[in-house]
């Protein structure tokens, strides 16, 4: 069985995500350099899931991850979704991203950096 890359490796979290809880096992999220996502779930294993950008459902209102990185933490991202993208996979178009529907409650300066990296 091919081993997968690890994209974890050589980057460090840049943000923590707060989601809002509808009982999920996670509630935080940890975003590294590239866009990695990070957190307390399978399908964040290995860095296999990246932050493609958060916006509304509708697609109105939308972030990329760069814009993200670029803006103080001062702006507000409350209450938008968080586009995803398989993380070796080109960057899809925002409307042909997979939606995680738990929306932002807060975004913070990591606190714990690399506390999901086993």
């Amino acid at each position: 069985m091919k081993q997968e890359k690890d994209y974890r490796i050589g980057q460090k979290v840049v943000a923590t995500i707060e989601i809002e809880d509808k009982g999920q096992d996670f509630t935080e999220i940890d975003v590294l350099q590239n866009g990695v996502i990070l957190g307390n779930n399978l399908m964040f294993l290995r860095g296999r899931i990246s932050l493609l950008g958060v916006g509304t459902l509708d697609g109105k209102k939308y972030f990329t991850f760069t814009d993200m990185k670029n803006s103080s933490y001062k702006q507000s991202f409350k209450g938008l979704l968080i586009y995803l993208k398989n993380t070796k996979e080109k960057d899809p178009l925002p409307w042909k991203a997979s939606i995680l529907n738990y929306r932002i409650i807060g975004m913070k300066k990591p606190t714990k950096p690399n506390r999901f990296i086993k």
